[in-house]
């Protein structure tokens, strides 16, 4: 499926990435099902979202400037050793008694610290693992397995939820935590590509910031992705009232929903492996198919209607959120890297404490359908915006019609031009 599959760094961590990131989306799913049984609120929901991703909007970019810095190898295994602790504080409490709220908060709260340096590190570290030639393929692979985590992980703690109970589901996920080991161990350090480190100096954040805004594919890729976050990307907040209150389901209901993102998802990441380019316009087809995901299940007159809507959603977020990190590693240079897959980072999952709060408030005032609408409302609104500024640009004064292709149609000043948008 990839020249970076005959990598054999990059398979090891390609597999122990792929359990352990299965484990994490297993443990989330169960966090928040405890938070909504013992609250029964929107908002409550909404502050684990802030809680665990806000330090990865608070902190990301420090996050990816250690990035830069580190033997990122070494560093993995720092941070994979502290989230395996807090999976296990999970297992004893489930065994021993029952998580309470106060313990889920403040173990999402540490786990959103660690992941402030964690995510950025996992993303850059593909840099040293794979060659010029491999890297292409590498980002979009590794996407991918996130992506099929993201739909195992979902699926299979409704499943357990719903039968053995939440101590099983906070159990697997501590044990996951052996194939990240495993891995990052078995990696052969010599055969790691030399990563330009960066030095201690003044002003690098800055300059991680300059060179993001100054180049236009960059920046475009990060302001999207911050809108899709926040306004469409807090379904893991909406899907649990989406059972509950417009179905009038259960646990059961709300582990069939996730199932049904979860089977859009893994659809989305195949087809979106399999692309041969992921540039502007997959950013955008993605983002209007996710529009019409989001208005499907605002409007869903039936159940089986809604559970369409969420593998539609499932599908096209999907597919948005690999040809956005894949865009950018493609158009970032080696000693960028870090800064810039955290400032992806800070957008997309820092994005998401303020879309997940936005949705549950949303939710409780005027309910979930409510809160799909908003969503599809505001990344419609973006995307056309978008596509109009691509269409006519600015040069020299002059308004250049940019084609579908991409070429340029000369403006008023007759001169002609070429830019390339994907």
């Amino acid at each position: 499926m990839g020249v970076s599959l005959r990598n054999r760094n990059f398979r090891v961590y390609l597999v122990g990435q792929g359990v352990s990131n299965t484990g994490n989306w297993l443990q989330q799913t169960t966090e928040l099902w405890l938070i909504l049984e013992l609250t029964g609120s929107g908002t409550a929901l909404g502050l684990h979202s802030v809680l665990r991703h806000g330090p990865v909007l608070l902190l990301g970019v420090f996050g990816g400037l250690f990035s830069d810095r580190a033997d990122r190898r070494r560093l993995l295994l720092a941070t994979q050793a502290l989230l395996a602790a807090v999976a296990t504080t999970y297992a004893v409490v489930a065994w021993v008694s029952s998580p309470t709220l106060v313990l889920i908060y403040s173990l999402v709260a540490i786990q959103g610290l660690i992941n402030a340096v964690d995510n950025p590190l996992r993303r850059t570290f593909l840099r040293d693992l794979t060659d010029e030639h491999e890297l292409s393929n590498a980002v979009s692979l590794h996407s991918t397995t996130t992506t099929i985590s993201r739909t195992v992980g979902p699926a299979l703690g409704g499943f357990l939820i719903a039968t053995l109970g939440v101590k099983w589901s906070f159990s697997l996920n501590a044990v996951s935590f052996a194939a990240v080991f495993g891995s990052l161990l078995a990696i052969d350090r010599a055969r790691l590509r030399p990563a330009a480190l960066l030095g201690r100096g003044r002003g690098q954040l800055r300059a991680g910031f300059s060179y993001a805004w100054q180049r236009r594919r960059i920046r475009n890729t990060l302001v999207l992705s911050a809108i899709v976050s926040i306004f469409a990307w807090n379904w893991h907040v909406l899907v649990p009232g989406y059972a509950t209150i417009v179905f009038d389901g259960a646990a059961g209901l709300y582990g069939s929903m996730v199932a049904a993102l979860s089977a859009g998802s893994f659809v989305g990441a195949v087809f979106t492996a399999r692309a041969a380019r992921l540039g502007g316009r997959h950013l955008t087809a993605s983002g209007f198919v996710l529009t019409v995901a989001l208005v499907i299940a605002a409007t869903a007159p039936t159940l089986p209607i809604g559970i369409v809507g969420l593998v539609l959603l499932g599908a096209s977020g999907t597919a948005f959120t690999i040809g956005a990190q894949a865009r950018l590693q493609l158009n970032i240079e080696d000693h960028m890297s870090g800064r810039v897959m955290a400032l992806y980072s800070v957008v997309f999952l820092g994005g998401r404490p303020i879309g997940g709060m936005l949705g549950g408030w949303i939710m409780d005032l005027s309910g979930p359908r409510a809160a799909f609408a908003a969503g599809a409302l505001v990344v419609a609104v973006t995307l056309i915006v978008s596509r109009v500024g691509r269409r006519f640009r600015t040069v020299d004064g002059a308004v250049e019609v940019v084609s579908e292709d991409g070429s340029s149609k000369g403006g008023s000043n007759g001169q002609g031009g070429r830019e390339r948008d994907n």
